[in-house]
């Protein structure tokens, strides 16, 4: 029998996270209980170094709607949430960082918003004006920064691409995840910009609180290095090589071979053969 459709699918990348998990995860729980038509949490632990899945793993023999996965080598959080998708079963699909830096009141605001209006993603933002955020001005100079690089390579309406999290309609995200190529550093954007490409582009911004893990006046140069390269490059690939509808084109084509298979040979042939000699050969089997 086919499971039930939920409302809501809610992937939650972990990595390292072994101190908090069980926490959060109840955190969660208890906040999306206000979300209508039911939900799940995909829980990947991606690299299970410190064992972060199991403290998620007793959370989840409390509650069926918590499922577990996890594999032995850092892949990225990108990564993490393309498998995380793969095992949804929502109506909804949508992520947040397990860390909690950002409070999941969120998800629940963004789920709301789909009631109101026909959109394909709710997405959380710092700049919306009803956000909570306080960080150092350094971090401000660099998000602003970023954002215009965004809004100067793609055609999108938001203001903010890179809060973890966001919420999306199935059909975007099974169009959209088979297409990236990014595991790592710009996932969020090359979701949002393949997205536009082909046509999903009712995108709204949702206010968020973001809390003291984001606080941090370090910037690791290599991540913001790797951000911009990813972002490039997924420029490079949408406007310069079309990459993306090739690639889609290119697997439509491959399920449809999966699918319709080609007649067998003789079959053809008897396609091209007039009715009177198909009528010869059923008379000549019945008179044998």
């Amino acid at each position: 029998m086919a499971e039930e459709p939920i409302g809501l699918s809610l992937v939650l990348p972990v990595h390292r996270g072994a101190q908090w998990i069980e926490l959060n995860l109840s955190i969660v729980l208890e906040c999306l209980e206000r979300v209508e038509d039911g939900f799940e949490l995909v829980v990947v632990c991606d690299g299970d170094d410190d064992l972060a899945s199991e403290g998620a793993r007793r959370i989840a023999a409390r509650d069926h709607r918590v499922n577990v996965f996890h594999y032995p080598c850092n892949q990225g959080k990108g990564f993490a949430i393309s498998f995380g998708v793969a095992q949804s079963r929502g109506r909804l699909i949508g992520w947040l960082d397990a860390d909690l830096d950002i409070a999941p009141e969120v998800i629940v605001r963004a789920v709301a918003s789909f009631a109101a209006s026909e959109i394909d993603a709710a997405i959380g933002s710092k700049r919306h004006e009803a956000s909570a955020v306080t960080y150092p001005a350094i971090r401000r100079c660099y998000s602003w920064g970023y954002q215009l690089l965004v809004r100067s390579l793609f055609r999108l309406s938001v203001r903010d691409t890179q809060v973890g999290a966001k919420v999306f309609r199935r059909e975007m995200l099974t169009t959209v995840v088979p297409l990236l190529l990014v595991k790592r550093w710009a996932f969020d954007l090359e979701v949002l910009a393949v997205g536009a490409q082909f046509g999903f582009d009712r995108v709204v911004e949702v206010p968020v609180q973001l809390t003291t893990g984001f606080s941090g006046t370090n910037v690791d140069w290599r991540a913001v290095r790797n951000m911009l390269l990813d972002t490039l490059a997924i420029g490079y690939r949408l406007h310069l090589r079309n990459w993306y509808a090739k690639r889609f084109a290119s697997l439509q084509r491959t399920r449809g071979a999966a699918r319709f298979p080609a007649a067998p040979r003789h079959l053809g042939r008897l396609e091209t053969t007039s009715p009177e000699s198909i009528g010869a050969a059923a008379r000549s089997r019945r008179a044998s």
